[in-house]
């Protein structure tokens, strides 16, 4: 990208004075325990992430087909009608009629499309991403170490871990891929105690992990605006006698679910 091409970038990024410099990674090594100790930390903060989004989907999937369910009983029907409650959330209705499925699935069979206009070796999309975030200027300087779609899923990565840290970056450029380097015939980093074969299952793992977090944090966002949507209804409906009264005669067990995830939802309010 030419100094006229990239001005308009430069004057709305907030961090265009570290592109315009000569972008340095930071001096000191990266230590084998600082590794290994943020590796750990990122590693645990993202499976309670996943572990978290799993508990909301499984609970709002959970909602919807009792709903589902419930919605082929006419009676039922006739009773919510009668109540007041015939009008839903349209974010409960449409996974009731499994439209939101359509949507997801269509969303990530589209491809990613990494644009290839770098300033000082950095993906333009970086600085947007980056744009509300407070970022140590040398983290520009190892961010050109990995090829722009790399430099774009860490860029992701840290903002969604709330951890735009240089230590942080370090490591998932440590565990990048060779062939995703900017330089793939550069030397890989090497710490004492851990040889290639672990460093390697290590980056294996590692990339599972960060896929899988990515993939619950896109859709935990949607997934829990529904969740608070059919928890406002649920909450509605089940304080009503007699929507009560026929689910305890009834249906029992979905009336304890309907409870088990009003319950739920308080906690994590």
């Amino acid at each position: 990208m030419t100094q006229a091409e990239a001005s308009p970038t430069l004057k709305s990024s907030r961090h265009a004075v570290h592109l315009t410099g000569d972008l340095r990674e930071p001096a000191g090594p990266l230590h084998k325990y600082v590794f290994l100790t943020t590796h750990k930390n990122l590693s645990e903060r993202m499976r309670c992430f996943i572990a978290e989004a799993n508990a909301s989907r499984a609970r709002l999937e959970g909602v919807v087909e009792a709903f589902r369910q419930l919605l082929a009983v006419d009676m039922f029907r006739a009773l919510l009608e009668g109540e007041g409650f015939a009008v839903m959330p349209a974010t409960l209705a449409d996974r009731i009629l499994g439209q939101t499925a359509h949507i997801a699935e269509t969303r990530s069979n589209q491809p990613e499309t990494t644009s290839q206009q770098l300033i000082g070796g950095i993906c333009v999309e970086v600085l947007d991403i980056l744009q509300d975030c407070v970022v140590p200027p040398k983290m520009f300087g190892l961010l050109r170490q990995v090829v722009p779609s790399r430099q774009i899923e860490i860029a992701l990565l840290i903002v969604a871990l709330e951890r735009v840290k240089l230590n942080t970056a370090r490591v998932f450029i440590v565990l990048t891929p060779q062939s995703q380097l900017a330089d793939p015939s550069s030397a890989r980093k090497e710490f004492a105690g851990i040889d290639a074969a672990q460093l390697a299952a290590m980056e294996a793992n590692f990339a599972e992990l960060s896929q899988e977090f990515r993939n619950s944090a896109e859709q935990h966002g949607p997934c829990s605006l529904a969740l608070v949507a059919a928890r406002g209804y649920l909450d509605r409906v089940m304080g009503n006698v007699r929507v009560v009264r026929y689910l305890a005669h009834n249906f029992p067990t979905r009336l304890e679910e309907f409870q088990s995830t009003l319950d739920f939802s308080r906690r994590t309010i």
